[in-house]
């Protein structure tokens, strides 16, 4: 079975309290506090979705 890869903000939102579900082969938040509270932030704030799981480098060339 393969490991769960940990995003790059990881301890960042670990800090904040997540919960993580292993998706895609990526360890990811999904909540923090209530659905409700959450839902309530948003609306009346803002929100942030980290996609940083969905990006590739490609290294290139006789030094890489």
């Amino acid at each position: 079975m393969p490991s769960v890869l940990q995003i790059p903000l990881h301890d960042f939102h670990a800090a904040q309290g997540a919960r993580f579900v292993a998706f895609g082969g990526w360890n990811m938040p999904v909540q923090y506090s209530s659905i409700l509270e959450e839902h309530r932030a948003v609306r009346e704030a803002a929100g942030l979705f980290d996609v940083s799981h969905m990006g590739e480098f490609f290294v290139q060339g006789s030094d890489a």
